[in-house]
């Protein structure tokens, strides 16, 4: 692992918004219409240059915690 808990194979190749749409849409079941489709491109490169911004911040391993698992419902009684 490299800097930050990132694999040391991350491919540092451009961000493709629309092959990045064009794989993604059909798995998560989504249709995007040719209307939709600029805007898609654009949120999509937006939330790309986010998490570069996250990925490229300073972490160190040892600090890293596990949250919680989150199951919707009531909780449990304990007794």
């Amino acid at each position: 692992m490299g800097a930050g808990g990132v694999s040391e194979t991350y491919s540092k190749t451009a961000f493709d918004a629309a092959r990045h749409c064009d794989a993604m849409a059909p798995v998560l079941g989504l249709t995007i219409t040719e209307a939709q489709r600029p805007v898609v491109l654009q949120f999509l490169t937006i939330a790309h240059g986010m998490a570069e911004i996250v990925r490229a911040a300073p972490i160190d391993e040892a600090s890293l915690e596990l949250a919680p698992v989150f199951r919707p419902g009531a909780p449990e009684a304990t007794p």
